[in-house]
């Protein structure tokens, strides 16, 4: 009996050791704080922002947000992350603050705080003077009201989501992909967007390094088509990206807008891809307009992307283009190390000059100006210079110069030739008679 005490108590002891060790020999994770920087000012009531990235080699499980040493909030990771970002926020009181964020990994091992100081100014709230009246002999003490001050009404932040341009939730990448997500937003604000606002990576998996996209200057009631470059992850899954809009003072505000992708396993397709199409709505435009390239489905294929900044794409799909010069875009299709490419080139002619000036129309006249009932007769007209556009009445409509129309009246007919540059009209007329 005492044998068996005595080995149980040395098996325990060896397990304590062991359990010591591993946690003397654990790893902890490492955080830092992107933003706000510390010395930051806020104001009270305002949603502070705090950005952290936490890194740990087994995975980070979550990450909690203290303010003055106490736990505010805390945010488990989705699943197990190596590296993993997010933004916590809390609402500013009063004071200095230190706000600190710590971070655990699976093994329960807690990182060292990462802390930044910040001030937060009261909002005064004012309170109107009375007006004093001296109260007459024998007249109750009068009770002070308060008059009423209309403060100045500040604008309001506020970002409803649109619609997906590019990359609908569940569209599938090949792991290491690149592509281009578009979200448009409405400002339903009052305030006008301009410097300082962005669109932030708020949780889930960012897919880029830039988890902070600069928003264009955006009217109230206007909408806004915010890109950010993005990669697939290289391992198999399902990944889901949320970002929100943010002030230039750090506050988020808006609804919260999502990139939902999917990771395929190993690609399992052989053989050498099929593109059923790629063609563009215009192949010859003029500088400053718009095409559309369109491509069927991709067969046989574990990705498919386009160059010239446009990244890998969903089939089968389309994308609106804007070239400023002459440009070949590629379809490349690739399934292992067999691939297949189709092109499409968009000639881009140079914007015309405006004219100035009036017209100069070198001649109109006729073959015939006297015709009989059921005959036809052949309109001339010679080059038209420095003109925006001319045409020719009785159904003719646009012309190009030079150039000639057969006509047939059935009575006395005035045709007129009309050259306009801008305001300016010139006119030419021919009459055909028509009788017995």
């Amino acid at each position: 009996m005492k044998v068996r005490l005595l080995l149980a108590l040395v098996v325990c002891h060896l397990l304590i050791l062991h359990l010591t060790a591993c946690n003397l020999f654990a790893g902890k994770p490492t955080i830092i704080i992107a933003a706000p920087p510390s010395g930051s000012q806020f104001r009270e009531n305002e949603e502070v922002a705090v950005q952290s990235t936490s890194t740990d080699s087994s995975g980070i499980t979550r990450v909690e947000l203290l303010v003055d040493g106490a736990v505010v909030r805390t945010d488990p990771s989705p699943s197990p992350q190596v590296s993993f970002t997010l933004i916590q926020t809390w609402k500013a009181t009063p004071g200095t603050h230190t706000i600190s964020v710590r971070a655990y990994n699976t093994s329960g091992a807690v990182s060292d705080p990462a802390a930044v100081a910040i001030s937060v100014a009261q909002v005064a709230v004012p309170v109107p003077a009375a007006t004093a009246l001296a109260p007459q002999p024998g007249a109750p003490t009068p009770v002070p009201t308060a008059t009423a001050t209309t403060a100045p009404a500040a604008c309001t932040n506020d970002a409803q989501f649109d619609r997906d341009v590019t990359v609908p939730d569940g569209t599938t990448f090949a792991a290491g992909q690149t592509f281009e997500k578009t979200w448009r937003l409405r400002n339903s604000g009052t305030c006008a967007w301009g410097t300082g606002y962005q669109l932030v990576f708020v949780g889930g998996t960012a897919m880029t390094t830039n988890t902070a996209a600069t928003v264009p200057a955006t009217a109230s009631g206007a909408t806004a088509d915010i890109k950010v470059p993005m990669t697939a992850p290289n391992a198999p899954g399902a990944y889901t990206g949320t970002w929100q809009m943010r002030t230039p003072s750090g506050t988020l505000f808006g609804n919260r807008v999502m990139v939902v992708i999917a990771v395929p396993s190993a690609p399992v397709c052989t053989g050498t891809p099929n593109i059923a199409s790629f063609s563009a709505s215009a192949t010859t435009i003029t500088a400053g307009t718009a095409v559309t390239l369109n491509w069927g489905a991709v067969v046989g294929a574990e990705s498919a992307e386009i160059d010239q900044g446009i990244g890998g794409v969903e089939t089968p799909g389309s994308r609106v283009v804007n070239p400023t010069t002459t440009t070949t875009y590629t379809l490349t299709a690739k399934c292992g190390a067999n691939t297949r490419t189709a092109k499409v080139t968009i000639t881009v002619n140079p914007a015309p000059v405006a004219c100035s000036g009036a017209p100069l129309v070198t001649s109109f006249f006729a073959a015939n100006t006297k015709i009989k009932p059921g005959e036809a007769t052949t309109l001339n007209w010679g080059a038209v210079n420095n003109a925006d556009s001319v045409e020719i009445d009785q159904g003719i409509g646009g012309v190009a110069t030079p150039g000639s129309a057969s006509v047939s009246p059935t009575t006395t007919t005035t045709y007129t030739l009309t050259a306009k540059c801008g305001t300016s009209t010139v006119t030419r007329q021919v009459k055909i008679e028509v009788g017995p």
